[in-house]
């Protein structure tokens, strides 16, 4: 009796996880990344608005159901697309690094490449405003990759900064946020009169040359303006 009773035992316990795994649809290998990848097209062709939760599911040859079992909703669908994006940008920032030579080029680079990432996604600044719209998670990952972007351009400035190029008195880290608040700024305003082009020559200019005119010898202070 003592040896039949192990037996039974071991037969209840391997059964059970066996009937718990057989419960439900069978998980579809990739799905996430299938939705992200249509999501990412979609988004690509047309503004936020435009694109429905519909679209994505049909373009990636799922249900509607099986985009919403892994985004509550369109805004977090949208910023797992953006924050997935972000991953890619900075390797593309890496490699445009690896052929450029000068301090002013590698500037220009990230700046440009930063600005025209954004250039067609406002609408997640708008999302990050919101508290209800993304989850704690998905800003807590946006705002590492941003850090990352900052700390590359910050790593650019501290060598301009050793060779001559950057004053040396700047804390590199805040002209770093500074240079990525004239993208965002431009992202948010200027695209009704200005191209991405046009965007990051501007914003090398003010930021590797400034504004004002150079003065002359005879003219230390500049033009004086009467009233």
């Amino acid at each position: 009796m003592n040896t039949r009773t192990p037996a039974v035992m071991d037969s209840s316990i391997s059964a059970t996880p066996a009937r718990r795994r057989n419960r439900g649809r069978p998980a579809t290998p990739f799905l996430r990344e299938r939705i992200l990848d249509s999501a990412s097209l979609l988004f690509a062709e047309r503004d936020f608005d435009q694109v429905l939760i519909d679209d994505v599911a049909a373009n990636a040859h799922v249900g509607k159901g099986s985009v919403y079992r892994h985004f509550n909703s369109k805004e977090e669908l949208y910023a797992a697309v953006v924050i997935a994006g972000f991953d890619q940008l900075q390797e593309q920032i890496r490699d445009a690094l690896g052929g450029t030579r000068s301090v002013r080029d590698r500037i220009a680079t990230i700046i440009r490449h930063a600005l025209q990432f954004f250039w067609n996604r406002r609408q997640f600044f708008a999302l990050l405003r919101d508290p209800k719209a993304l989850p704690p998670a998905q800003e807590r990952r946006f705002r590492t990759q941003r850090e990352k972007l900052v700390g590359m351009l910050s790593e650019v400035l501290r060598a301009g900064a050793e060779h001559g190029t950057i004053r040396a008195d700047l804390d590199t880290r805040l002209v770093a946020e500074a240079a990525l608040g004239m993208v965002r700024g431009l992202n948010r305003y200027g695209r009704e009169f200005a191209t991405p082009e046009i965007a990051v020559d501007t914003i090398i200019a003010i930021f590797m040359d400034g504004c004002a005119v150079e003065r002359s010898a005879a003219d230390p202070n500049g033009e004086t303006f009467e009233g």
